[in-house]
């Protein structure tokens, strides 16, 4: 392999990570949130992975806020609130009783004052007055209170049927039938493997 192809290489490869790592956003604020750690698949899959990028994440959400400064400690926090987040849905799916530690952080968090909008002096536009990293996890954390706590919110909290996808969603289809975290990503997966099988009698399993 000559220099200029490994370095090609190399470069395709930085550009598959980056893909790979960057968020996603499928439809709900706190589950948008939980799901930038490993989900399970190992620390290489974790999207947090400096201050920064904590920083990164809320200026690309549907909350678009940037906060002043996020540090080391900042981010410890807000990843503790993430895996409180993650645990608890995780349990509400199996049937199984939250932790009392993870509904404690919740609490304690959705407690905090949230970020507030101001409109602006022509009154045409909105933006966020005096944002802070502690009233974006606050407003993270009140949306995940009011997802798990409301019960018709809480019917409609979903996983992904890709069984190659650890994803979980809010169904906010008007039928509430949704069945994958994104139609054009595992939908389409799902899709193409139902047509293999049919075309070729194969099954699922032995691809």
């Amino acid at each position: 392999m000559t220099v200029t192809s490994a370095r090609s290489t190399a470069t395709q490869q930085q550009a598959r990570m980056a893909r790979a790592r960057d968020f996603s956003f499928i439809g709900r604020l706190c589950l948008d949130f939980a799901q930038t750690g490993d989900m399970g698949w190992g620390t290489r899959y974790e999207r947090l992975t400096s201050p920064s990028e904590l920083g990164r994440w809320l200026t690309r959400c549907p909350l678009h806020v940037a906060v002043a400064s996020v540090t080391a400690t900042d981010l410890l926090r807000a990843t503790g609130l993430r895996t409180a987040i993650w645990r608890t849905a995780q349990a509400l799916l199996a049937g199984d009783k939250p932790r009392a530690a993870d509904i404690r952080r919740l609490n304690v968090d959705a407690r905090h004052p949230p970020l507030v909008r101001a409109l602006s002096p022509d009154g045409t536009s909105m933006r966020w007055h005096q944002p802070s990293l502690d009233a974006a996890l606050a407003t993270v954390a009140q949306d995940a209170v009011l997802l798990f706590g409301d019960s018709q919110q809480r019917a409609r909290l979903r996983r992904c049927e890709n069984s190659g996808c650890r994803v979980v969603f809010f169904d906010d289809s008007r039928p509430g039938a949704r069945r994958w975290c994104a139609a054009n990503r595992c939908g389409d997966r799902i899709r193409a493997r139902e047509y293999r099988r049919r075309h070729t009698g194969t099954t699922p399993s032995s691809r």
